[in-house]
């Protein structure tokens, strides 16, 4: 009897993409000895798969819906891809609207569909006609597991350059949500105050995020940049050898906090729903504007880390 084929569709952005991963090795337990495709972005693909849990991985850059090539390319390969069952971890408009009510047209043959946030099994039998296929659905509740991201590592080729003792600081997040942006200012109060203690600032972010990255760094003689000179994938490990972690709401603090290192992370009332679930993270959630979250009040949730 051949392997059950099964398929997991998760994009991003890179924090969802973090969260989703302890349930990606959960559905691995589940179906031990399946066939495993992951659908994500290309951007994902060498970080999923340290997870060691999939056999395949089919890349679909969520590029615009005008790009007609692109999207077919995606609802085909999983009209052929001869899959028993589809785990949508997604879940967005790109896979409920489009992919979704495609493959169900063009199926030839018996699917399950699992709509994991909606909590539904949609098992889709194929169509004897030129109509759609008939549908059954029946309750579903998936696990959530907590990842652990300490297995992950990079090349880690700029490690020699870290301090002994220093705070992993991530002033950065999405251009198109500045709200969520504690003040670059207080990152600079923050690293001035800690370089009083002896403790070092490195400063990780994007190409787009330099200005914050370097602001930061001129502002104490114990601050870092580490602007170019890190992957995604090291950033578990920075943690690790890190005091602690501070950061505003984007995926690497999101990587940091399940690496199992003491994290702060900063959000403010708009975003208070993203507040991490981890072992050894402090949420601060502004009653409005993030920038009414005080310096004072991240030094308290980070001095204790730093004996």
């Amino acid at each position: 009897m051949s392997a059950q084929r099964i398929l997991i569709i998760k994009h991003g952005a890179l924090g969802d993409v973090v969260l989703a991963m302890g349930t990606m090795k959960r559905l691995r337990e589940l179906h031990p000895d399946a066939h495993i495709s992951l659908m994500t972005m290309g951007m994902f693909v060498p970080m999923t798969r340290q997870l060691g849990v999939f056999d395949e991985f089919i890349v679909d850059d969520r590029v615009p819906y005008w790009k007609l090539g692109a999207t077919w390319a995606a609802i085909r390969s999983i009209v052929e891809g001869n899959f028993d069952v589809v785990y949508d971890l997604q879940e967005s408009s790109r896979t409920r609207k489009r992919y979704y009510p495609a493959v169900r047209f063009l199926l030839n043959r018996d699917m399950d569909w699992v709509a994991c946030n909606s909590g539904e099994r949609r098992r889709l039998l194929k169509k004897n006609s030129f109509r759609l296929g008939r549908v059954k659905r029946t309750p579903y509740r998936l696990e959530r597991v907590l990842t652990d991201l300490s297995f992950m590592h990079g090349e880690g080729r700029h490690f020699d350059e870290l301090p002994e003792r220093y705070v992993l600081m991530i002033p950065g997040c999405s251009p198109s949500h500045p709200y969520k942006r504690w003040p670059v200012e207080n990152f600079c109060s923050l690293a001035r105050r800690l370089a009083e203690r002896g403790i070092a600032s490195v400063v990780i972010g994007t190409r787009a995020e330099a200005a914050e990255v370097e602001a930061i760094a001129s502002s104490s003689p114990l601050a870092v940049s580490f602007l170019g000179k890190s992957s995604l994938m090291d950033i578990p490990q920075m943690a690790l050898r890190s005091l602690a972690c501070v950061g505003n709401d984007t995926g690497p603090t999101h990587m940091c906090a399940y690496s199992g290192v003491p994290v702060t992370a900063i959000f403010c009332q708009r975003t208070r729903k993203s507040a991490i679930t981890a072992r050894r993270i402090t949420n601060l959630i502004s009653p409005g504007g993030i920038e009414e979250i005080t310096v004072d009040q991240v030094w308290a949730s980070l001095e204790p880390h730093l004996k």
